[in-house]
């Protein structure tokens, strides 16, 4: 086997990057270089006198698993590519790190003033919501803080739309990420529904309930970021934490909303803001939509319920894993 020169990655071989780990197989250089000297020692105390033979810098076993060997391109990034100790600290870190940030947006969500502060934070991702169904249904939307303002239908914007989703499904082909070749397909077939086939009354209900609704898909989805790859954006500059409590905190706040109007109908959020018109729940209810207030309760809790569903499976799925790759190793 050849060996690999100084300025080469001691475990994939590929070039040395300026950062303290490989952006190819995530390995901390100096960790590894710390590991082969302690080897040599260790074998130089063992067999005193024996010529010393330099311990190979690429382990036989990982090359020889395929998805892993540095001429074969992985069918998917591996989840934590560092050495064992990081492994189990990155294991540990993802056993707690949903269950305390749903916790702590409970906690801050039935306080006085944490949950006027907390709202604060979740009303842009609320704003978010009702602007991002417009985008998906062909119209063009501009989010502000308390008020999002809907436009008539943009073709041109439907069109860039497209292309992004478009070359997002088609990098992720190039790259063989096929989470991302599956998610780009998907909202570009969504996309094109919103825009060619539902009826303007339709697109304005959507509109109008994808913002408690899109709140909380948008909380799910950056929530799950902590499980972002090593390497990747997200994971080196930290990102994840941040996506992970607001993103928290945007899934609870919506849950919360409509859990205590199921038990109470004096707390549904129906009413008139000043400079911003009716609420949401009141449009929903009123015309032309005509919703009850069962229906509307139940079709907001029925959409957290499948936030969280989908939180846990991928939780449990994640924890799974990350066991059995400790244990493998």
């Amino acid at each position: 086997m050849e060996a690999s020169s100084p300025q080469a990655c001691p475990r994939c071989r590929s070039p040395r990057a300026a950062g303290p780990e490989c952006p190819r197989c995530g390995i901390i250089y100096a960790k590894a270089e710390a590991r082969a000297a302690r080897q040599r020692e260790e074998a130089a105390t063992v067999a005193p006198g024996v010529p010393e033979e330099p311990p190979p810098l690429v382990d036989p076993a990982w090359l020889a698993t395929p998805d892993l060997r540095p001429d074969v391109l992985p069918l998917e990034t591996p989840a934590w590519a560092g050495d064992a100790e990081e492994a189990a600290f990155e294991h540990r870190l993802r056993t707690w790190a949903i269950p305390v940030a749903l916790l702590v947006s409970y906690v801050a969500l039935n306080g006085n003033f944490s949950a006027f502060a907390a709202r604060l934070i979740t009303m842009p991702f609320h704003e978010l919501g009702h602007a991002m169904t417009a985008w998906f249904c062909g119209r063009s939307a501009f989010p502000t803080l308390w008020k999002t303002a809907i436009f008539g239908r943009s073709y041109v914007l439907a069109l860039m739309l497209s292309a992004v989703l478009g070359a997002w499904a088609w990098w992720g082909w190039k790259r063989r990420q096929w989470l991302w070749v599956a998610c780009g397909a998907s909202l570009l077939a969504l996309q094109a529904v919103g825009t060619l086939l539902l009826s303007p009354q339709t697109v304005d209900m959507l509109i109008t309930f994808n913002g408690d609704g899109g709140m909380m898909v948008l909380g799910t989805v950056m929530m799950l970021t902590i499980y972002a790859p090593a390497g990747s954006y997200l994971h080196k500059q930290a990102l994840r934490w941040g996506f992970l409590g607001l993103g928290a905190l945007s899934l609870v706040d919506g849950f919360l909303t409509w859990w205590k109007s199921k038990k109470d109908f004096n707390a549904i959020p129906f009413g008139k803001t000043e400079g911003v018109g009716l609420s949401d729940a009141s449009k929903l209810v009123g015309m032309p939509h005509n919703w009850g207030e069962h229906q509307l309760i139940g079709r907001y809790l029925t959409l957290a319920t499948v936030c969280l569903v989908v939180v846990a499976g991928v939780y449990v799925v994640q924890l799974v894993r990350g066991r059995a790759r400790l244990a493998a190793r």
